[in-house]
């Protein structure tokens, strides 16, 4: 008998965890006990890493293609980290005229784990995502009579506002193996201006306009009842931004002086959870991570709200970059990353465990004294896409292999502790 063999598991995990990963990887190959071991110490490094993580279930479901190699988890959060990326882009509809109200989101992007959605104006686009990840050639496209001012999507079904007050549902169908996008139904006169957020669940759109946020029913029947609802929130505070609950039971709302958290199953969709003062009109966005932390977007900071406590227990701020942009945009994978979008056309990668920004990818290649800001930024485990005010989709992706010799190889892996 080894003497390793007298060695308890749980004194070999905790000696294999101070190892740097290059030396975890070798051990694998020495026995069956050390490669159990191993496996399991390799999996929580890699859990640590930025973007790569799939504990989060919410971010699994975005992902196209799972890592499902140490190598790859690694390699991929490396390329992310050093900005190793090969870019396309997907759409680039160049400047047109629009509406000039600041407060509506002229372009907006959504990913899922098998498309991009994105529209830009009075154009609806659904672009497929092969299997590695990337946009296919094929573009989906719909233009509609009203111009677009946000949208949800759902099983299979894209629900969007307008700025004509009116809520419209989309559904990709198929004739003669030809893919194009109907327009099911619309919902006139849901508002009398335009329609600023949607959130969606499988029986309810939550939507909202500068000053009202109202529940209906969703679904495609002709009754009374789906068209118009009492508003949940009514006032003179202008509406900010609203975030469903991982749960999809409640639904954040900021505004002017406020946060608000309402109960959507509540009878008469009446209960008010929540009313904290904040008196902060410059939260534009707000991003439920999980049931008790919230993300809540600013000019120039990220902050997390502990809603147990109603106090703000971490701050990001851009202030510490030379450029001090502003924030437009942001997106997370429900763990330690966030990205956000800038007014100077560039993404930010955040790490939570660290206070200040990890990377820097420059979206805009526009070299021009006008500014492209990213309105939009989505990403999963290997691939990013944004849209800028100058209507482009660029996708990022971050899944390239590294050729190693042996000694690049343990030179590299040597790097993770």
């Amino acid at each position: 008998m080894s003497s390793l063999d007298i060695l308890p598991k749980e004194l070999l995990e905790i000696i294999f965890n101070l190892c740097d990963v290059y030396t975890v990887l070798q051990l694998r190959r020495v026995c069956k006990k050390f490669d159990i071991i191993s496996s399991y110490v390799l999996n929580k490094k890699s859990n640590r890493l930025l973007v790569t993580n799939q504990m989060s279930e919410k971010f699994r479901e975005r992902c196209k293609s799972l890592l499902s190699s140490y190598n790859s988890k690694f390699i991929t959060h490396y390329n992310w980290k050093c900005g190793i990326a090969h870019r396309d882009t997907i759409y680039n509809a160049g400047s047109r005229e629009t509406t000039r109200d600041m407060r509506i989101n002229k372009k907006c992007l959504k990913m899922t784990k098998n498309t991009i959605l994105f529209y830009d104006n009075d154009v609806l686009s659904v672009c497929n995502r092969a299997k590695n990840g990337n946009i296919t050639e094929n573009i989906m496209r719909r233009t509609c009579s009203c111009q677009f001012s946000s949208f949800a999507y759902c099983n299979d079904i894209i629900i969007s506002g307008h700025v004509d007050g009116s809520i419209r549902h989309w559904k990709i169908e198929s004739r003669n193996n030809i893919n194009n996008l109907q327009q099911l139904k619309a919902h006139s006169n849901v508002y009398g201006e335009y329609v600023s957020n949607i959130e969606v669940t499988t029986q309810h759109i939550i939507s909202s306009s500068s000053n009202l946020i109202k529940i209906q029913k969703n679904t495609f029947e002709d009754d009374d009842s789906a068209e118009e609802n009492e508003p949940i929130y009514k006032s003179k505070k202008l509406i900010q931004s609203i975030s469903l609950h991982p749960t999809k039971t409640k639904v954040a709302a900021s505004t002017e002086e406020s946060f608000l958290i309402y109960d959507i199953n509540a009878k008469y969709f009446s209960c008010l959870v929540m009313d904290e003062r904040i008196n902060d009109s410059t939260c534009s966005q707000l991003l439920w991570e999980n049931p008790h932390t919230i993300l809540m977007l600013y000019e120039r900071q990220i902050k997390k709200m502990d809603i147990r406590t109603s106090n703000f227990v971490r701050t990001w701020n851009t202030s510490v970059s030379k450029k001090n942009p502003k924030l437009h945009s942001f997106s997370s994978d429900y763990l330690y990353t966030v990205m956000t979008g800038t007014d100077i056309g560039s993404v930010r990668l955040w790490d939570q465990r660290f206070n200040n920004c990890i990377k820097t990818y420059q979206i805009s290649l526009i070299n021009s004294i006008r500014s492209n800001p990213v309105l939009s930024v989505q990403f999963d485990s290997s691939h990013m896409y944004t849209i800028t005010e100058l209507g482009s989709v660029t996708q990022l992706n971050f899944r390239h292999k590294i050729i190693f010799d042996h000694a690049a190889r343990k030179k590299y892996f040597r790097n993770f502790i």
